[in-house]
């Protein structure tokens, strides 16, 4: 009997509980070079992983109101924004399409000019929540709701500190290309997974009431 309850207690645990991320260590190293309205701007230096794992990447900011600091370590939540999962349960906002708008508009960073990447931070800053930092203008916020439903975002995840409920913790970041160093299970595995322990448990029950007495 102990042992048909440890299994059903199992299942239920598992479908009950919440779906697990991709989880990745990040190192700030700084703030690029660019700066406007007293911030830096544009594409921010970092590090992902640890150890031999560890790879440079690059960090754009999409949170306004949570700060990070030279040197600043954290675990993160990935979110894809490429298939969606993540958005909404790990990430700060839940509008996918806010982040993909801001994930096209980091993809501008490389040609424009230091004055541009001052609007096109101030516009991705602006997408969530009014920032305090205006745009002189709404020409980079049309641009990217004409063109991001043609992007691909393959690759691009959102950054997420695992502690973003705490009012102290890390600003969120989009960055690209970021293999996660500790893959945990979709919901839909998890799913299965429980679906196949009742099966299993079901049939040690019915073996249990067929015995002969």
């Amino acid at each position: 009997m102990r042992s048909r309850l440890s299994v059903f207690g199992l299942v239920a645990s598992l479908c009950v509980a919440s779906p697990l991320s991709a989880q990745t260590h990040f190192t700030f190293v700084n703030g690029g070079t660019v700066t406007a309205f007293g911030y830096y701007v544009g594409a921010y230096n970092g590090t992902a992983g640890t150890g031999a794992s560890q790879k440079a990447v690059v960090l754009n900011c999409v949170d306004f109101f949570h700060e990070v600091y030279f040197g600043s370590q954290w675990d993160a939540n990935l979110s894809s924004l490429g298939t969606g999962a993540g958005v909404g349960i790990y990430t700060r906002e839940s509008n996918i399409n806010l982040y993909r708008q801001a994930a096209w508009l980091t993809s501008q960073y490389a040609a424009a000019s230091n004055y541009d990447v001052g609007q096109i931070q101030a516009t991705i800053w602006n997408l969530f929540q009014p920032a305090g930092v205006t745009a002189s203008s709404n020409y980079w916020l049309t641009q990217a709701q004409n063109n991001y439903q043609t992007f691909d975002y393959s690759g691009y995840y959102v950054v997420t500190d695992v502690n973003a409920a705490d009012p102290n913790s890390i600003q969120e970041f989009i960055t690209k290309d970021v293999v996660p160093t500790t893959s945990t299970p979709e919901p839909a595995s998890m799913f299965l997974l429980g679906s196949g322990l009742i099966g299993l448990a079901g049939v040690r029950a019915r073996r249990k009431q067929s015995r002969p007495t």
